[in-house]
């Protein structure tokens, strides 16, 4: 199973702000960048704040939202779960699926990092400061990267790719 990391950062490397969970300060161009790459990888992990900033669960993925109280969700496209991130894993391995993206928050994004699941990370940064939440919280240990790709979103924000190297 790929697992990819997929944020959008503030040059300050925020992924929100302090106050307000959702992110309001993207492009449309990572919008858009943001929506083909979660569909063709067709699952997204996510935890139940950030998925409270969403009107619906994302269309065209599976959506599965790691929360403390599960729900039951009557959808297909919808699974509530206090799994841990292995278990949810080998949960969509079974589904049939080969790999997911993990979009957010920093806690989601935390323990998918120390547990050492995390294969390849995107990043694209916006031309904005902003004081809010880091990416991650204590990993407790270096991550070396290694660059794999660079691209331009438009002329102010760009995408990063990097494969992890733990």
């Amino acid at each position: 199973m790929k697992v990819n990391l997929i944020a959008v950062l503030s040059v300050n490397g925020k992924i929100s702000r302090s106050n307000n969970v959702s992110i309001d300060w993207n492009s449309k161009e990572d919008l858009e960048w943001f929506k083909d790459i979660t569909k063709n990888i067709g699952v997204v992990i996510l935890g139940r704040r950030t998925f409270e900033t969403f009107k619906s669960p994302l269309k065209g993925r599976l959506n599965i939202v790691m929360t403390r109280s599960p729900l039951k969700s009557w959808r297909d496209d919808l699974i509530f779960t206090s799994s841990s991130p292995g278990q949810i894993l080998e949960m969509i391995g079974k589904l049939g699926y080969t790999q997911t993206a993990v979009i957010g928050g920093q806690e989601i994004f935390t323990l998918f990092m120390r547990e050492k699941l995390v294969d390849d990370l995107y990043i694209t940064y916006e031309p904005i400061l902003i004081d809010g939440i880091d990416l991650l919280s204590q990993i407790q240990t270096d991550v070396k990267l290694k660059l794999i790709d660079m691209k331009m979103l438009n002329s102010q924000t760009f995408m990063v790719h990097y494969a992890i190297l733990y």
